[in-house]
C-alpha cells in the first residue's frame, strides 16, 4: 500500500522540500515572505521542521507542505508552508486552507485538550504556469454572497446564545421558541412540576389547538416528564384536568405511556429530596452556598431558597 502521508512526487517539490530543510534557506524565507507582524516576532533561530504532514488526501495530490515549529513572541506556535504544484490554480484553495489549518489545531486539540492552542499560520508559495495568480486569496470571495455573510468570517467571536441569561419574561413574549428557551433554561431544576404547569397554562393560550401545536406539546411533554425531575406525576395529572381538552388529553397520554415504560417516580423523588436534605444539613453547618450547590448538583438558586428558608 502507498504511504498516503508523503507528498506528491515531482522534481520541483522535492528541490523547494530539500531546500528549505537547510536552517539558513528556512529562515531567509520566513524573513522576507511572512507578514511583517509575525517576521518581527518570530525567533528565528527556534525554528524546527516537522516531520508529520497535516494534509488530507484531497489537498496532498497537488500541494506538500512543509511545518515549522517555533516561537513567536516568546509563546509556542506553528508555521506552514504550503507550495502548490498545480498548473491549474484552485479558486477554492482559501477552503482548503482553511480546512488545513485546522486540521493542525484538532490535532493539538487531540494532544493537549485541556490547555490553550498554539497560534498557527499558513502560506502558500505558487510557481504554478499560469501567472499571476487568477483568484483571490479571501476566504470571502469563495462565496456567492449578496449580504457579504462571510466577509467577517472568524475575524470576531462566534455569536452565542447562553439560554441561561435570558430573562422568562423576555422569552415568555416569544411564544413558540421562547417555550423551549424556557424549558431548555429550566430542565434541571431540582422540582420541575411547578414549571410544566406553567408552560402548558402557556400553550393553553396559544390563538388555536392545531394538531402542529399538539404535536409540539406532545414532545415538550415526552422531553419534561422524561428527563426532569417530575416529583409528583399523579398531581400533574390531577391539575392538567383544568388545562383545556387537547392539551389535558395529550398530557395523559404522554403520562399513561411513561407509567407503562416503567418510570421510576419514587426513585426520582428519592434522588432529589436525598439532595436536598443533604443541603440542608451543610447549610446547617455553615458550609458556603457554592460549595454547597457543586456538592449536590442543586442549582445555585434552590440552595439560596433552602438557606433563606431555613433562617
Amino acid at each position: 500500500m502507498a504511504d498516503t502521508s508523503k507528498p506528491p512526487h515531482n522534481p520541483h517539490d522535492r528541490f523547494f522540500r530539500s531546500a528549505m530543510e537547510n536552517h539558513a534557506v528556512a529562515q531567509e524565507f520566513m524573513q522576507h515572505y511572512l507578514p511583517k507582524k509575525i517576521s518581527a516576532a518570530l525567533d528565528l533561530g527556534s525554528l524546527k521542521l516537522e516531520h508529520d504532514s497535516h494534509l488530507d488526501s484531497a489537498l496532498r495530490e497537488t500541494v506538500s507542505d512543509l511545518v515549522y515549529r517555533c516561537q513567536l513572541a516568546g509563546q509556542p506556535a506553528y508555521l506552514a508552508v504550503l507550495v502548490e504544484h498545480q498548473s491549474s490554480p484552485d479558486p477554492h484553495m482559501p477552503v482548503r486552507i482553511g480546512h488545513y489549518l485546522f486540521g493542525m489545531l484538532t490535532k493539538q486539540l487531540k494532544q493537549r485538550p485541556k490547555e490553550p492552542l498554539a497560534p498557527v499560520h499558513a502560506l502558500v508559495f505558487y510557481h504554478g504556469r499560469q501567472t499571476p495568480y487568477p483568484y483571490s486569496m479571501d476566504l470571502a470571495d469563495c462565496f456567492e454572497d449578496p449580504l457579504g455573510l462571510m466577509e467577517t468570517l472568524f475575524q470576531g467571536p462566534i455569536p452565542l446564545v447562553d439560554v441561561n441569561q435570558l430573562d422568562d419574561e423576555a422569552l415568555k413574549q416569544q411564544q413558540w421558541i421562547g417555550l423551549v428557551a424556557r424549558v431548555l433554561k429550566h430542565i434541571r431544576e431540582p422540582h420541575i412540576d411547578p414549571y410544566l404547569m406553567e408552560w402548558l397554562r402557556d400553550c393553553a393560550s396559544f390563538d388555536e389547538h392545531s394538531r402542529q401545536q399538539l404535536d409540539f406539546i406532545a414532545t415538550l411533554l415526552n422531553y419534561v416528564v422524561g428527563t426532569g425531575n417530575v416529583i409528583d406525576l399523579d398531581q400533574l395529572i390531577e391539575e392538567s384536568h383544568r388545562l383545556p381538552q387537547p392539551i389535558g388529553d395529550t398530557f395523559m397520554t404522554i403520562a399513561t405511556q411513561l407509567e407503562a415504560r416503567g418510570e421510576a417516580r419514587g426513585e426520582a423523588k428519592g434522588k432529589i429530596e436525598g439532595k436536598i436534605e443533604t443541603a440542608r444539613n451543610l447549610l446547617q453547618e455553615g458550609a458556603d452556598p457554592q460549595f454547597v450547590a457543586k456538592v449536590t448538583g442543586l442549582s445555585i438558586d434552590d440552595v439560596k431558597r433552602l438557606q433563606n428558608h431555613a433562617e
